[in-house]
C-alpha cells in the first residue's frame, strides 16, 4: 500500500496537561484533526466542584483544535502541503493554512508544548515531511500571491497607483 492510500495517525498529548490531546490523521495528501477525549473532558466539568473554573480550563484546552475541526468540517481537510509540524526538544507545534477559493487564508496554530512521547512526535513530523515531498503542490500562484493578503495588498497598491495618477492628471 503506498502512502497516498494509507493513513497515518498521531495522537499528541501534552506532558504538562494530560487533558490536552489532539489526534492528527494523514491520508490521501490531506490532514484531518480529531478532537480526542471530549467526552472525558465534559464529564470532568460535570464532576468538578468549581464548575466555572473547570469549564474555562477545558474550553481553553480545546479552543484551537475545535476551531480547526470546525473549519475542516466547513471547508474540508487541509492539504498536507499546507501543514507544517515541528518538534523542538520535546515541544510540538503544528501550523495549518486552510484555503478559501484555492488561496491560503490565515494560519491556524496549535502549540501543545512538551509532549509525552517525543519519539512518536518526531515520527509524525518525519512522515509529514516524507508525504509532502511526494504530494502535488496545492498552490495556485507562486509566493505571496498564494495568500489572500498578497492579493489584497496588490489590489491596494493598484488602487493607490490609480489614485496617484488621477491626482497628477487633474492638477
Amino acid at each position: 500500500m503506498d502512502e497516498h492510500t494509507s493513513t497515518y495517525t498521531y495522537t499528541a498529548r501534552s506532558s504538562e496537561d494530560p487533558d490536552k490531546v489532539v489526534t492528527f490523521t494523514l491520508y490521501d495528501g490531506h490532514m484531518r484533526v480529531n478532537l480526542t477525549g471530549v467526552l472525558e473532558q465534559a464529564s470532568s466539568v460535570a464532576n468538578a466542584e468549581d464548575r466555572p473554573a473547570e469549564m474555562k480550563h477545558q474550553v481553553g484546552l480545546q479552543a484551537r483544535p475545535a476551531f480547526m475541526k470546525l473549519y475542516e468540517n466547513v471547508s474540508g481537510p487541509v492539504a498536507i502541503t499546507d501543514v507544517r509540524a515541528r518538534l523542538h526538544h520535546d515541544r510540538f507545534a503544528l501550523t495549518a493554512w486552510p484555503r478559501v477559493a484555492g488561496l491560503r487564508l490565515a494560519p491556524l496554530r496549535l502549540n501543545l508544548g512538551p509532549v509525552d512521547n517525543q519519539e512518536a512526535a518526531a515520527a509524525f513530523v518525519d512522515e509529514l515531511k516524507k508525504r509532502k515531498k511526494s504530494s502535488s503542490q496545492a498552490r495556485k500562484f507562486p509566493g505571496p500571491l498564494d495568500y489572500w493578503f498578497g492579493w489584497l495588498g496588490l489590489l491596494l497598491l493598484g488602487g493607490l497607483l490609480v489614485l496617484g495618477i488621477k491626482s497628477k492628471v487633474s492638477s
